[in-house]
């Protein structure tokens, strides 16, 4: 579980060698206000 500074808090799950499914990954970014587009921002 991951929180910002106002409080807001997103769980982000982690299996070690597994990877996020796509469905999930979107989920995450919705909890957290993020568009994919800033997302990808966001990695560069």
């Amino acid at each position: 579980v991951f929180k910002n500074k106002a409080g807001k808090r997103v769980t982000v799950p982690y299996h070690s060698g597994k990877i996020i499914h796509l469905k999930i990954l979107h989920c995450i970014l919705m909890d957290a206000d993020l568009s994919v587009e800033k997302f990808k921002e966001l990695l560069k």
